[in-house]
């Protein structure tokens, strides 16, 4: 019986007002479900917003808000029967800084499981840096016997993480974004070329891991690139309108055949390859 999976890879302008992404979290997942999807996956920090463009001192974030909003969520997906990639920043205990933080949300309504950003953008006190933690490791889960892993941002850059979770026996990436809130000019200046990197790369990565790749964006004008999904062969199977929010439907088959020129040798390289 071969596997299918439908995702639903949203976009919306995600700002700083916890309420406001919430009625757009859920309004996108009641969506998402009436077009049938399996699992929502939403952008990086789109429940709380990002430090450092959305704003500047986690002082102004009201963690009982964003908690009564969490607890919402995860009811509304228990009640739907369906599943969430949901970002936001998340503390340990033991760590003075936040966490850029993928929350896995089962069709149950619990949690799963947390992936937390390893690759941080920028120098020492700068950018990423200067707001937030590193995470430490890949994170793997399986939704309807489709074996999935984690992504965010600034990790496009690098080849390592795909092929590690590649050698995980991952099929199906869902990557997150914030990449955009430009103005026009820094748009065309820098966010055009970088939108246009991202997407080129991204379509490599999967062509030469053969995997599937969810691209989940800010839509928050100007954003870079839109939500998107690219097939195991490279091609792009379906995505949104740039600075417009939406929600793209794609229903995937992992066991349907797709070119795949270095599949004779990725046994072969795969095995040479130690993340560590």
């Amino acid at each position: 019986m071969p596997r299918k999976l439908t995702l639903a890879t949203c976009q919306y302008p995600v700002s700083d007002s916890i309420p406001k992404n919430t009625r757009y979290i859920i309004k996108q997942i009641s969506g998402a479900k009436f077009r049938k999807a399996d699992i929502v996956h939403f952008s990086e920090c789109n429940l709380t917003g990002y430090a450092g463009i959305d704003f500047h001192s986690f002082d102004v974030q009201n963690e009982e808000i964003i908690n009564d909003s969490m607890g919402r969520i995860c009811t509304l997906a228990g009640e739907l029967g369906i599943w969430l990639i949901l970002g936001r920043h998340s503390y340990d205990k033991n760590k003075d800084k936040p966490y850029i933080s993928l929350f896995i949300i089962d069709d149950h309504g619990n949690i799963v499981v947390r992936y937390d950003k390893r690759m941080l953008f920028g120098e020492k006190g700068q950018m990423d840096k200067r707001f937030y933690e590193s995470g430490e490791k890949a994170v793997v889960f399986d939704i309807k016997n489709v074996r999935c892993g984690l992504l965010i941002c600034h990790e496009w850059r690098y080849p390592e993480l795909y092929r590690e979770y590649k050698k995980l026996g991952v099929e199906l990436i869902f990557h997150s974004w914030y990449d955009g809130n430009l103005s026009g000019k820094e748009y065309e200046s820098d966010g055009k070329n970088t939108g246009e990197l991202i997407l080129g790369s991204v379509r490599g990565y999967a062509a030469n891991n053969h995997l599937w790749i969810s691209g989940s964006n800010t839509s928050r004008r100007e954003s870079c690139f839109p939500a998107f999904v690219v097939r195991p062969d490279g091609r792009i199977l379906n995505k949104l309108s740039r600075n417009r929010a939406g929600v793209l439907i794609s229903r995937i088959n992992p066991d349907k055949k797709y070119e795949d020129p270095s599949g004779s040798n990725r046994e072969k390289i795969l095995s040479s390859y130690d993340p560590d």
